[in-house]
């Protein structure tokens, strides 16, 4: 689905705006940020989870959530997927 462009220069503005405030952040500082941020996404999964699952359990979301970390584990150890850089629209 297309994107308007004026739509697309604020998303763009945004994203850059938060690429440029992480550069300016103390690495320590984002470090600390790391767990954070994975409880975060761990929440929103689990939301998800539960809404395109609503017959589960808390305890069935849970296993589901450790069932997903644990096939992303698999993939990361096997080294199927490598970092492939960044993708630049403005080339």
């Amino acid at each position: 689905m297309p994107v308007e462009p004026d739509i697309k220069a604020l998303q763009d503005a945004i994203f850059w705006e938060k690429v440029e405030r992480a550069k300016r952040t103390p690495i320590a500082e984002r470090i600390a940020t790391g767990p954070e941020l994975f409880d975060e996404m761990i929440e929103l999964i689990r939301g998800v989870i539960a809404g395109q699952n609503p017959e589960y359990t808390p305890e069935d979301v849970s296993r589901e959530i450790r069932r997903r970390l644990a096939i992303g584990q698999m993939l990361d150890d096997a080294g199927l997927y490598r970092d492939a850089g960044v993708i630049n629209d403005e080339s």
